[in-house]
């Protein structure tokens, strides 16, 4: 249909949505066979992945009037709007409520399945189980909605919309470059590799951003440069200096040197996910901050997962930047400790959740045939020995590609944000060794 035209990708989503309103538009063709069309449809997901767009598609394909419901005015008044948009729909049926953000109903942040609000939207939907209204809504969170709301009945089609991955995030970032002028080195696939995880709104804002920084310029065309400016400060916050490079020279064999135990840091994070999973490095990071030394290290993702096997390298990773630190200086990395906590929370989930130790350290309240204390030793020296294992797997990569980690650390303490391109050169000069966990 050519409404769904307008959502760009997803495309099982799309499918779905397709086949609602169809059973909206042609109702009799189902009722030959004695089925219904669904009383109603919730797409939840985080901000800015587009639910409302495909929520306004799935209104147009069907033809039907829509009546919006949106929080607009204090609470006892919003209730009476709520009522009120139902009746309207129901004397102009066959219709469509569209309740939008509909998590944000009632106030507040935390979670009331019991507020007023949800409770009339809830008695609205039955009242109108003998009329031709059909409710979408969207949510940016769930959580916060009663499960008696989502139930066969009323909201029976719930669909959660993640941000776009692989292929659909590839053509929605060429549906957004396509009308710009940007340099032949900078395409859809590019931007997809060092955009992972975006939702739509944030590629859409990025490379807009780049072009104002190319027309604060007034030049030709959008760099690289122009497009990394605008995600790294726009995402990440990173001072307009840190791309001229370092600010003074950093001392990279001075253990009292912060900036130095930062770059070193990055770069082991770096190099063992270079070991480990080759080409997924994206941007490596170090600098100053008001003065404070700061940095990160990104990298692809494709959205699709071998689960354990990612959640093993994942940990593997984040040991590799305490490691680098001890290896070079003999000292604990201070910096380590959120990345300790992501090395055992993965360990962690692969242990007690995924049983990649054998089920009797499964973690499961109901079934629990051994004393909750006895358990829990277990599975904490089991965690802990892994952890164990895969630090001393992060500095043997570190140990055998000795060379690569010690030209990363070299030209990231001279550019402070390294691209593919340079790791590129680095590695056509000091050959990466993979290594198996």
């Amino acid at each position: 249909m050519k409404a769904f035209e307008k959502v760009i990708g997803y495309e099982t989503v799309k499918r779905e949505l397709a086949t609602i309103s169809d059973a909206l538009v042609n109702r009799e063709a189902y009722e030959k066979l004695g089925v219904k069309a669904p009383r109603g449809l919730l797409l939840h997901g985080r901000p800015g992945v587009g639910k409302t767009l495909m929520a306004s598609a799935l209104i147009e394909a069907s033809g039907r009037r829509a009546f919006i419901c949106r929080k607009d005015r204090h609470d006892g008044e919003f209730i009476d709007k709520i009522r009120k948009t139902f009746e309207d729909a129901k004397s102009a049926a066959p219709s469509i409520v569209f309740l939008d953000d509909m998590d944000k109903f009632a106030n507040g942040d935390d979670r009331h399945p019991d507020a007023e609000e949800y409770v009339t939207v809830q008695t609205c939907i039955d009242d109108a189980e003998e009329s031709d209204v059909f409710v979408v809504a969207t949510a940016n969170s769930i959580c916060a909605l009663p499960r008696s709301l989502m139930r066969a009945g009323r909201l029976d089609r719930v669909i959660e919309i993640e941000p776009p991955c692989g292929e659909d995030a590839v053509k929605i970032i060429d549906h957004y470059i396509k009308s710009k002028k940007f340099t032949t080195d900078i395409d859809h696939r590019y931007v997809a590799r060092l955009m992972p995880g975006n939702s739509c709104a944030q590629l859409e804002t990025v490379i807009n951003d780049a072009g104002l920084l190319a027309g604060l310029e007034r030049a030709d065309v959008i760099t690289r440069d122009h497009f990394l400016r605008a995600l790294l400060h726009g995402a990440r916050d990173i001072p307009d200096e840190a791309f001229d490079g370092a600010a003074e020279p950093v001392d990279l064999s001075d253990p009292s040197d912060i900036m130095a135990h930062t770059i070193w840091h990055e770069a082991g994070h770096a190099t063992v996910l270079e070991a480990l999973r080759p080409g997924d490095v994206t941007i490596v990071t170090a600098f100053l901050r008001n003065g404070e030394p700061d940095g990160f290290t990104s990298h692809y993702h494709s959205g699709k997962s071998s689960l354990i096997g990612d959640l093993y390298s994942d940990a593997c990773v984040s040991l590799g930047a305490r490691a680098a630190v001890e290896m070079k200086f003999g000292v604990t990395d201070s910096g380590s400790a959120e990345d300790l906590n992501r090395a055992f929370d993965s360990v962690w989930s692969i242990i007690t959740h995924l049983c990649d130790r054998g089920f009797d350290y499964h973690s499961n309240d109901s079934f629990n045939l051994q004393d909750s204390g006895e358990l829990q030793a277990r599975q904490e020296k089991a965690v802990s020995d892994e952890i164990e294992r895969l630090y001393g797997k992060a500095k043997e990569i570190l140990s055998v590609n000795r060379d690569f980690l010690e030209a990363l650390a070299g030209a990231l303490s001279r550019k402070c944000i390294l691209t593919e391109s340079d790791i590129a050169e680095i590695k056509e000069r000091c050959r990466v060794v993979p290594v198996s966990l």
